[in-house]
């Protein structure tokens, strides 16, 4: 329970990253904005539909959600006109009243994220002919426009991604085939917790073997920088999906810790 809750908490920071490190023109460009309510942190981004950008994070606990956070979570996506969010809890966790609750504002439960987490002994080898680089901000444009391709971000939210790299606790790794940017991934370290996010590769180079080699590039720097568990997450395992992502984390030693379920408007 005790490392469940430093994955809440280290996830936590990471979003907050997000908008402390964003440059003020793509803020109001985005309409990108943290809103507090009660344990509740919602990003929002009016001008960008990524359910990347505008999802609720906070309410994985075993404390009960009150009705009234969220009526005011739903509001606020409301009044900003925005159609598309999640909300991020273990529902499992929550008694009977709190089910109803979410029911009752119009919310459903769609697709969860698996929640993985290893120890930072050695990975398997990996092969690619991709060249593997530890990149900083003169690639960190390259970096973003592959990052907000893959997760249908719009080009608006480039700097966002792109400003990450100035920020210490971030640690952002890329393939390249020649100067051709090929993949990417992210790590975000604290208290010897490592945090991988933003694996994406352009489509032109999918299957040889970019996110292997950035996912084992990551695992030896976290170890590197003493950390001792990392964690990561993707969408559960559902019949039908390839679960490139999903296979390729557990290829790599991560171990399955939890799936967090989400919700999102029923009219979508």
């Amino acid at each position: 329970m005790e490392l469940e809750q430093r994955t809440e908490a280290i996830e936590h920071e990471a979003l907050t990253s997000l908008y402390t490190n964003c440059p003020a023109p793509t803020r109001k460009a985005l309409g990108f904005r943290l809103v507090n309510i009660d344990d509740a942190l919602l990003l929002t981004a009016k001008a960008d539909p990524s359910i990347m950008l505008n999802r609720v994070h906070g309410l994985c606990s075993d404390k009960e959600i009150k009705t009234s956070t969220i009526q005011k979570i739903a509001a606020t996506y409301t009044a900003l006109g925005i159609k598309n969010y999640f909300l991020h809890l273990y529902i499992e966790d929550q008694p009977q009243a709190s089910k109803q609750q979410l029911i009752n504002a119009g919310l459903v439960e769609t697709r969860g994220w698996m929640r993985f987490v290893r120890d930072v002994t050695a990975p398997e080898p990996t092969s690619s002919e991709l060249r593997i680089e530890k990149i900083t901000s003169d690639h960190a444009d390259e970096f973003a426009r592959i990052v907000c391709e893959v997760f249908e971000m719009s080009d608006a939210a480039i700097p966002l991604i792109a400003a990450l790299s100035n920020d210490t606790r971030w640690h952002l790794f890329a393939s390249f085939d020649g100067d051709t940017m090929a993949g990417a991934g992210a790590m975000f370290v604290q208290d010897e917790l490592a945090w991988l996010d933003w694996d994406a590769t352009a489509p032109a180079y999918r299957c040889k073997g970019s996110q292997s080699a950035i996912m084992a590039a990551r695992i030896e720097h976290a170890k590197s920088l003493g950390c001792t568990h990392i964690v990561t997450e993707t969408g559960e395992a559902v019949e039908g999906d390839p679960q490139h992502s999903y296979k390729n984390i557990v290829k790599h030693g991560f171990t399955e810790m939890r799936i967090r379920q989400n919700y999102k408007p029923g009219s979508l």
